[in-house]
C-alpha cells in the first residue's frame, strides 16, 4: 500500500513538473497604443492667415487646457505641401487620447469637462456658437477618422 501512495505521490510531482515546463503562449505581435482623431481641413482660398489665427487664439488654448486636465494626451497640426485638386485637404489636426473609450465615449461627466473648458474660454455659449460659425466660413472638413498607434513587439527567441 505504501508503494501505491508513493507511486501516486511521484506521479503527481512529475505531472506538476511537466506542467511547469509547458511553453508559455506566444506573445502578441503588437501592443496597442494611444488613439487619435485625425481631421483634415480644406482651408478656403485666401483664408489661411485667418484660419491659423483662429487656431492660435481659440483652439490652441482650449486644447492646452484639455491636456492640462488630462482629458487628452496631446495634439498637433500638420500640413500637406501638395494638392490632389480642388477640395483636397491642406491642413490637419491630430488630437490624441489614452484609448478608444476616451476618444469616443463622452459621458455626461467627461462632456461637462470639455464644455466647461470651452465656455470658460469663450465666456458664453452664444460667443462659442458665433466663433464656430466664423470658423466654418474659413475651412471645410474633408475627413475625420480615428486611428490607433501600434508598437511592434520583438520577435520571440
Amino acid at each position: 500500500m505504501k508503494r501505491v501512495y508513493l507511486s501516486l505521490f511521484f506521479a503527481y510531482l512529475f505531472a506538476i513538473g511537466a506542467q511547469a515546463q509547458t511553453p508559455t503562449a506566444t506573445p502578441p505581435a503588437t501592443t496597442p497604443g494611444n488613439v487619435s482623431r485625425v481631421t483634415y481641413f480644406d482651408v478656403l482660398p485666401g483664408k489661411t492667415a485667418e484660419f491659423t489665427t483662429f487656431l492660435r487664439t481659440n483652439t490652441k488654448p482650449i486644447l492646452d487646457e484639455q491636456v492640462k486636465q488630462g482629458l487628452i494626451v496631446g495634439y498637433g497640426y500638420f500640413t500637406k505641401p501638395t494638392s490632389d485638386g480642388p477640395g483636397d485637404w491642406d491642413l490637419g489636426v491630430v488630437v490624441t487620447y489614452k484609448n478608444y473609450a476616451d476618444a469616443i465615449d463622452f459621458n455626461a461627466e467627461r462632456g461637462a469637462k470639455f464644455d466647461a473648458i470651452s465656455l470658460k474660454h469663450y465666456g458664453t455659449a452664444e460667443a462659442r456658437t458665433k466663433a464656430n460659425d466664423s470658423l466654418n466660413a474659413l475651412r471645410t472638413v474633408t475627413s475625420s477618422m480615428l486611428v490607433r498607434g501600434l508598437t511592434l513587439n520583438p520577435m520571440p527567441k
